[in-house]
């Protein structure tokens, strides 16, 4: 049997694979036929309660989830019938047929449960045979959008979860309003509306306000008033109050009169084993609205109780243990890793001082699925010596981890100065150097939101800033195969969840993790790597003391020969590049002369003649000779100076990059990509190349702090063409130039000065950055600031997803 999977990049191959599939089918079908014997126990029972079961959430990442098959039957939806569960030997006698029932599941971002569903469906159907689920993804809308109309036009009940595509919900909207029982999950809130479950609406009859005869939409009075009596007071806090509010609201319900009052008991049991996950759950989901809606008649087999799993809490792939808070968790990871045991794949003790500490939110229903890239995130996190916290929440309560569970060295440092801005700080948090958040959407409300757009993003900035950490999101995607996101970039709505909803509130260097093969999420281990690294970038600019940092400013000088150089959009470069270095040297940074006399006219001057095609061709050694007689001073104080006695004289850092040099830093596939275009890196006469063959970097060092001009695109006649052109490649000394800064000059942080370059235009993905994407080649791991003239964020926004640039605005 043929399998596919994926390397290291995520790239498909196909292998055969038998025998581990084989084995897990049979304990599939064993675990089905178990569950199915459960519900009919439950149903023969004479106690009239339903009956309780438990479950132990495992953690240990074992069986088929190490592997990534893709399903023989992703994105159909399939009508359910007797199965082979059937076939056990206490089957009762049959029901009498008193009615037929159809239900439509549509699942949007939990593609990844869709088996789940099937293996739900079919136990239905085993229980009652007049019972039909018919599942569906939200893919099936585009794919075959008549099989769907015409399941959606037969459906007693549509459940619907996690369903945000404008187009997606807008078709839906139009199809499911005579449906009588409608369930809409954490989705768009116009397709939310839509819920009705008997008597209670969330957005009045037919999910609008108005009308004739409408009802008013929402719960009755007195249930808005239970509900204001959970979580905290804070506007941003109303989602998890209800999360509170979940769990005993169906028993508080009991007790108040009233149709409504049930109905709603009935949504919030509903949600409740939605929420919870798992097959039984699910089972039960919807044989209790068979039950209080009396879809089929008397003989209806009862529900179980909900099997409920932890809504919060800490986990690591060596432990079954679920922490109930961060300071928890890292003492058990403390002092696990101290025992140096190399099995265990943690941070070596030598390292567990020093290494950044980066917490990590990952969406509970992905934990209590077992989704085996969890695992694979946090061990390759600990290979390149993070420490890891991972958080597992609905989604909702994201800001409240970061708020209370979360502190930095930063907040200590003002708490103890008397400055407390988080005052619900708790003492189980811990002290991290980052945030990831896998989850994507707002870090305020998550996929629901819970407040206006302008207020969550004002509480989302008050809130990092507080902590003064970056805050990264990174995820697999949910809704797209990951040969898809290679050949196109991220599509559709995936890119407001992971780019535009979270860069609103202050995200920086967006990666995507992997993506679908099949219904299985798969991550490409070289993005996670990619993802630490990155994060591990911007530590070292934190930690380094501000003497040591070293610093890449990089200007432009396009349009070529047409004195172009040190020019930007709407910016004073030379006076601005004074302001910079005056202002780092007041922070601490070494500039090596005294800034405040540093000329910036003189600096692109000097930049201007080192640039020359005729100097470049002699080499480093011409570019040297060219800023003998150089200065950096000040008109004013080089005033009764004889001799340069009073000049500040420039100190010009160029070398010449080998062949064998640039082949070796850039790896051999990369190497071929450029010779493909350009030739063989050994004969390579083109721009800035010595006459000796050498691939010519030059600017001006000052300290730390070293000044260079990006090199142009190459392209005579037709500079932009490399901008359109997929295939096309960075000329040899584009590629050396920002190899040199990274590998040579060590560059620690850059910044491109102004309105703008080139690197984040270079061909690759154009969204969702991949190992072959040239920006995310040539940048690296280096933190990217980018000063970009504010009257234009299309383009700014390019270099921030495509160039890991964090941008900083001006007028």
């Amino acid at each position: 049997m043929a399998s596919q999977y994926i390397d290291e990049e995520g790239h498909h191959h196909h292998e055969r694979r038998t025998s581990r599939k084989s084995k897990d089918k049979s304990k599939d079908e064993a675990a089905a036929n178990a569950l199915l014997q459960q519900f009919r126990r439950a149903s023969s029972s004479s106690s009239s309660s339903p009956s309780s079961i438990t479950g132990r959430l495992n953690l240990g990442f074992h069986g088929l989830k190490d592997t990534f098959f893709s399903s023989t039957t992703s994105g159909i939806p399939v009508q359910q019938s007797s199965s082979s569960s059937s076939s056990s030997s206490s089957s009762p006698p049959p029901s009498p047929k008193i009615n037929t029932a159809n239900i439509v599941l549509m699942a949007g971002f939990e593609a990844f449960n869709i088996q789940l569903y099937r293996q739900a469906a079919r136990t239905l159907s085993s229980l009652h045979p007049s019972l039909t689920l018919t599942v569906f993804t939200d893919r099936d809308i585009s794919t075959q959008p008549e099989v769907v109309s015409a399941a959606l036009a037969e459906a007693d009940v549509f459940f619907g979860s996690l369903i945000f595509d404008y187009d997606q919900v807008n078709w839906l909207r139009t199809r499911i309003e005579n449906i009588k029982t409608r369930l809409v999950f954490e989705s768009a809130l116009e397709l939310m509306s839509f819920t009705r479950v008997g008597s209670f609406t969330m957005g009045g009859e037919g999910g609008k306000e108005g009308g004739p005869g409408a009802q008013k939409g929402g719960p009755p009075p007195v249930v808005k008033a239970l509900l204001s009596k959970f979580g905290s007071k804070k506007e941003e806090d109303r989602l998890k109050g209800y999360l509170s509010f979940l769990k005993i609201g169906p028993t508080i319900l009991k007790l108040v009169p009233g149709k409504k009052a049930m109905d709603v008991r009935t949504w919030l049991e509903v949600y409740s084993y939605w929420n919870q996950g798992g097959v039984s759950n699910v089972v039960s989901l919807f044989l209790l609205l068979a039950q209080r809606f009396s879809l089929l008649g008397e003989e209806a087999v009862a529900p179980l109780e909900v099997v409920e799993t932890p809504g919060q809490g800490l986990i690591h792939p060596l432990t079954s243990e679920i922490f109930q808070s961060p300071r928890l968790y890292l003492q058990w990871y403390l002092r696990r890793a101290a025992l140096g045991q190399k099995e265990d794949g943690m941070v070596p003790p030598s390292l567990l001082e020093t290494a950044p500490r980066v917490a990590v939110l990952l969406y509970r229903k992905h934990v209590i699925t077992n989704q085996f890239y969890i695992n694979q995130l946090i061990r390759i996190f600990e290979k390149e010596g993070l420490v890891p916290i991972p958080v597992f929440i609905n989604g909702v309560e994201g800001h409240t981890i970061v708020r209370d569970l979360l502190t930095t060295q930063y907040e200590q440092a003002q708490r103890r100065q008397g400055i407390c801005v988080i005052d619900s700080l708790s003492s189980e948090a811990v002290e991290v150097d980052a945030v990831v958040n896998t989850i994507g959407f707002p870090l305020v409300g998550g996929p629901a939101g819970s407040m206006e757009g302008g207020r969550r993003i004002d509480v989302a900035t008050r809130l990092l800033a507080a902590k003064n950490i970056p805050l990264l999101v990174a995820a697999p995607l949910l809704l797209q195969e990951i040969r898809s996101w290679r050949e196109k970039g991220v599509l559709g709505l995936q890119s407001a969840v992971l780019y535009s909803l979270p860069e609103l509130d202050g995200a920086v260097d967006t990666v995507v993790l992997g993506g679908l093969v099949g219904d299985k999420i798969a991550l490409v281990p070289e993005r996670v790597r990619k993802l630490a690294r990155r994060i591990k970038g911007w530590h070292a600019v934190r930690v380094t003391p501000k003497k040591e940092k070293r610093i890449g400013i990089l200007c432009y000088g396009f349009p070529p020969n047409v004195g172009a150089i040190g020019t930007a959009a709407l910016l004073n470069v030379p006076k601005s590049l004074e302001k910079l270095l005056v202002a780092l040297q007041e922070e601490g940074y070494d500039t090596g002369l005294d800034a405040r006399k540093i000329d910036g006219e003189s600096v692109i001057a000097i930049l201007t003649a080192i640039n020359q095609e005729a100097v470049v061709a002699g080499g480093p050694s011409k570019m040297h000779a060219m800023v003998d007689t150089g200065t950096f001073g000040k008109a004013e104080d080089r005033e009764g100076t004889e001799g340069g006695g009073g000049f500040l004289k420039a100190r010009v850092t160029a070398e010449g990059v080998t062949p064998g040099v640039l082949r070796q830093a850039v790896g051999e596939r990369t190497t071929r990509r450029i010779e493909k275009m350009w030739g063989e890196l050994e004969g390579y006469i083109g721009l800035f190349t010595s006459q000796a063959g050498e691939l010519v970097v030059g600017g001006v060092q000052l300290g730390n702090v070293w000044i260079g001009i990006q090199p142009l695109l190459g392209i005579e006649g037709d500079p932009m063409r490399l901008l359109f052109e997929r295939d096309l490649t960075p000329h040899p000394q584009y590629v050396a130039f920002y190899e040199w800064m990274k590998r040579e000059f060590k560059a620690q942080a850059v910044v491109h000065f102004g309105m703008h370059g080139t690197v984040e235009w270079l061909p690759g993905s154009p969204l969702g950055n991949t190992a072959t994407t040239w920006p995310d080649i040539l940048l690296g791991e280096i933190p990217n600031l980018y000063l970009y003239a504010c009257n234009n964020p299309s383009e700014s926004i390019l270099a921030k997803r495509r160039g890991y640039g964090t941008i900083v605005s001006h007028n």
